[in-house]
């Protein structure tokens, strides 16, 4: 008979702790854990996943970092390192810092086969999918900023500019006034590639026999699929398909337009948690 370390001992409570969302108190949990044997990597990954919880970026990566090092195949860790990572460059609007993000998520998604733990992979395409978008509205505000400082650089020179009249000054200036634009860029995704439930990307396809495409949970989500939900004419249950070519193209759509993922006219980076 195997006997409980009284270190798995405290990862219980601070795993039961957690389940209950009393984070602060899962943190003391493992907390002593680690006390107790500071070689184990999930008492670091399973403390900086409460850390992330409570958004406390920097030692939720710190302790997933600590977790990779005792063990590189930790795929929790991948995770929160990377979302840890990705948050920050939120925090600081670096979009350049977001790309290390992604790599570490990615790892974590190449270490589920090795594992045999394709449950996680849709949660963690989720987050990989998120991770994009939030660096594509970075770089927005980025390219924002940057034209502001132009124009404001320009401003200054034509006021400063001793050879121009006042009427010139007026005129320039408007001239540039009308570089400055805060208008959002155009963001549409095209019909064909939108669930004609949701009127989102579609990323996993489904198409009835009365050719409307959807995306598979919002369909099979339906109690009784006996009518097409866009129509309502009725339809063979069992001719319900994959659309691969669709998903393929939709897939394509994304990876030039990661905007696009769970897409909101009204959202800005700010919204975005990974």
């Amino acid at each position: 008979m195997q006997t409980t370390t009284k270190a798995q001992q405290f990862k219980v409570k601070g795993n039961e702790a957690f389940q209950s969302k009393n984070y602060l108190e899962a943190i003391q949990f493992y907390s002593q854990a680690i006390a107790e044997d500071n070689t184990e990597s999930v008492f670091f990954s399973n403390r900086s996943n409460c850390y992330y919880q409570l958004k406390r970026y920097q030692d939720a990566c710190k302790d997933a970092t600590e977790a990779l090092e005792l063990d590189e195949k930790n795929i929790k860790a991948h995770m929160i390192a990377g979302q840890s990572i990705c948050m920050l460059a939120k925090e600081r609007q670096e979009s350049s810092k977001i790309d290390t993000g992604i790599q570490r998520i990615l790892k974590a998604r190449t270490l589920c086969a090795g594992q045999k733990k394709s449950e996680y992979e849709k949660e963690i395409d989720e987050k990989i999918n998120k991770a994009k978008k939030l660096k594509w509205f970075i770089q927005q505000e980025e390219e924002k900023i940057k034209n502001q400082e132009i124009v404001q650089q320009l401003q200054d020179l034509v006021k400063n500019d001793v050879k121009l009249t006042q009427q010139e000054k007026q005129i320039t200036l408007a001239q540039i006034d009308k570089y400055i634009t805060n208008e959002k860029p155009k963001l549409e995704i095209p019909e064909y590639l939108q669930c004609h439930i949701s009127k989102k990307l579609l990323i996993d396809p489904y198409t009835t026999e009365v050719g409307y495409s959807y995306e598979k949970a919002l369909l099979f989500s339906k109690l009784h699929l006996n009518q097409d939900p866009y129509t309502n004419k009725p339809i063979n249950p069992q001719i319900v398909y994959p659309n691969i070519n669709l998903k393929q193209a939709a897939s394509e759509f994304l990876a030039q337009n990661p905007w696009a993922y769970d897409f909101n006219p009204d959202q800005n980076y700010k919204d975005i948690e990974i």
